[in-house]
């Protein structure tokens, strides 16, 4: 969601020259969360997992609008992984997937006490920014006066705010609802049973998980590589600090993209064995047995579901 051009700056205090990435806001993106929100991550990996590369931000504005909102961020000259994973040998493909492994570990280690995302200036809570609530025109209910956007201080309250705001896109949104997803149910009538699901979780006790890093888009066109070395991980838009099940939701980590039938099976046997590591780690690190469980995806259904753009489901 974010455009990139490039230039070059004069550094203080000695004029050093640096090579930088200009980061633009598309128009529909979550401002001024989102570039607050990408530039917070970036600072605090940096001061608190300084061993996991990310670029350095030299300067920003977060705005309402995307006219004036940017980040100029250090330009590192190295290839995504997905451009370059099959040209690796196989012992650099072994030697990478055991650095993202232990990465994603490093990521389940941090503790935050709230669900959402991070203030630049002093890491405090934040409104989450989630790539779902960008899809469709959801930009434009952004804000608390359409339903909490957090921070959150429970699993609880989060999933409910998540069927605040789908209720309130698909009784809202007219105009930008995808009329495809609907056929035998109506749209008011899927919002009742968002209405009706609502109040049955009110109901439920739902345990909190520990609070941890969740970049949000984590695979290989975000990671930059320096022959078998990690290099940077980039885009952190929509990192968070979330459940610890929701760290490997989407099955994996994803090297290449699935582009053929090859890459398919390249991306699926690689997700696989990075799955494999991570849990290697987490045991060799003396992960209490549950929360290894939860690192691998045993979490609240309900959770999943919440997080995600909503559906029928006749679809």
């Amino acid at each position: 969601m974010i455009f990139y051009a490039g230039g070059w700056a004069v550094g203080l205090p000695h004029c050093e020259i640096y090579q930088f990435i200009l980061r633009l806001p598309c128009e529909d993106a979550l401002l001024p969360y989102q570039v607050a929100n990408e530039v917070a991550f970036k600072k605090f990996v940096a001061a608190k997992l300084p061993h996991i590369p990310v670029p350095k931000v030299y300067h920003f504005q977060a705005t309402d609008k995307a006219s004036t909102s940017f980040i100029v961020e250090q330009y590192i000259d190295c290839p995504q992984l997905s451009s370059t994973w099959i040209s690796l040998k196989p012992f650099e493909k072994d030697r990478l997937a055991q650095r993202l492994a232990e990465i994603v570990v490093d990521f389940g280690e941090l503790r935050f006490n709230s669900i959402g995302s991070m203030n630049p200036t002093d890491f405090s809570p934040a409104p989450t920014v989630e790539g779902c609530k960008i899809f469709k025109g959801r930009t434009k209910f952004h804000r608390n006066e359409c339903y909490p956007i957090g921070p959150y201080k429970s699993t609880k309250e989060y999933i409910l705010s998540c069927y605040n705001r789908e209720i309130h896109y698909y009784s809202n949104a007219q105009e930008d609802i995808d009329k495809d997803f609907f056929g035998v149910v109506s749209v008011e009538q899927f919002v009742e049973s968002l209405r009706n699901k609502r109040a049955s979780l009110e109901g439920r006790h739902i345990i909190d998980e520990p609070f941890v890093l969740i970049h949000g888009d984590f695979h290989g066109r975000n990671i930059l590589v320096r022959g078998s070395e990690v290099a940077a991980i980039i885009d952190w838009e929509f990192a968070g600090s979330y459940p610890l099940s929701e760290t490997l939701s989407w099955g994996g980590v994803n090297v290449v993209e699935p582009e053929s039938e090859e890459l398919y099976e390249e991306s699926a046997l690689w997700a696989f064995k990075i799955r494999q590591l991570i849990e290697r780690e987490a045991k060799k690190r003396n992960w209490d047995q549950k929360l290894i469980d939860l690192l691998m995806s045993d979490g609240s259904p309900e959770l999943a579901k919440a997080r995600v753009e909503m559906f029928p489901d006749e679809y």
